[in-house]
């Protein structure tokens, strides 16, 4: 707006929280042949919002790959030194950049130390842990953070206000206070799901179920992980529910159950860690499981199967 526009800006921050919408605007906003408002009603918008605007290309993994290839930077770069056909910016987005390969990275860097004129790229990534130093330097970073929560569960009513506070609240929990992966979460109906998984847990414990039952029914879910984030939401309301009643708890069997919630909330996050690799996902479930029935029926220290690689203090 102030026409101080860089030529390659590194956009970090959770998924969910909009990092996509704000470049899609920000793209129609420079485009935008009325004051740079993104009217959506002028040509350049129209074009962007069919995806035909000759002048943005937009970088990420092709369908079913695991990386961006070589072979797509250098395509881009072929498009990049044509003439723009609107007069105005090139604009590049690459959606994604720590999925470029080694080979990828050489090559959209020479870009990044010398780019042509009227060229922007904008880079956006939800892990710039794994980002060289290389790409960070030759850019301007800017961090985006999740809204405050009162922020996420207005916009939230805004977009769904069908659902409750407290289905709302719940949503944000599961996904970690990112309002545009909670509100996906309520229009897909997942808190069936999440229902399914209490009234499993309940019969589990009730010797209704055996583990087995509740496992083959959970890996037939669309995202048979998201039983981490359930198991450890349920970790955090157990432990809240002693801690915030005092500064600490003072009972021999409370600080037992603190410290045992606080081994299996470990253990959880050892495990999802290994579901991503090549673990077996039922014997992997079977096994939490087991471990989540130990800690409701007994106060002796839970000895995980799932050993993490950082162990330190009182749980170790």
């Amino acid at each position: 707006m102030q026409t101080r526009l860089g030529h390659a800006y590194l956009l970090s921050g959770p998924k969910g929280i909009g990092v996509e919408q704000f470049v899609e605007l920000a793209v129609m906003s420079l485009m935008c042949q009325n004051g740079s408002q993104a009217c959506g009603n002028c040509a350049n918008c129209h074009l962007l919002e069919t995806h035909q605007h000759p002048d943005y290309f937009v970088l990420r993994r092709l369908e079913e790959k695991k990386e961006i290839t070589v072979d797509q930077v250098r395509e881009l770069i072929y498009k990049l030194n044509e003439t723009s056909h609107q007069g105005g910016y090139k604009i590049t987005w690459v959606d994604g950049v720590e999925y470029l390969n080694q080979s990828a990275f050489n090559a959209i860097l020479k870009n990044l130390e010398e780019p042509a004129a009227n060229t922007l790229f904008i880079l956006t990534t939800h892990q710039i842990e794994r980002l060289p130093a290389t790409i960070k330097s030759r850019c301007q970073l800017i961090g985006l953070q999740a809204p405050a929560l009162a922020d996420a569960q207005n916009w939230i009513h805004q977009q769904a206000p069908q659902a409750d506070a407290a289905l709302i609240k719940r949503a944000l929990r599961l996904n970690w206070g990112t309002p545009v992966n909670a509100l996906q979460w309520i229009e897909n109906s997942r808190f069936e799901q999440d229902n399914q998984w209490k009234n499993d847990l309940k019969q589990l414990q009730s010797g209704r179920k055996l583990p087995s039952q509740v496992i083959g029914d959970w890996l037939k879910w669309p995202e048979p992980e998201s039983v981490f984030d359930y198991f450890y939401q349920w970790t955090v309301g157990a432990i809240r529910s002693v801690m915030y009643q005092s500064d600490a708890p003072t009972d021999d069997s409370q600080q037992a159950n603190v410290q045992n919630w606080l081994r299996f909330q470990q253990a959880v996050l050892t495990a999802q860690q290994y579901w991503q690799g090549n673990a077996n996902k039922e014997l992997l479930l079977e096994s939490l499981c087991m471990e989540w029935l130990q800690i409701q029926q007994s106060q002796a220290p839970l000895q995980s199967v799932f050993k993490s690689k950082i162990q330190r203090g009182q749980l170790a």
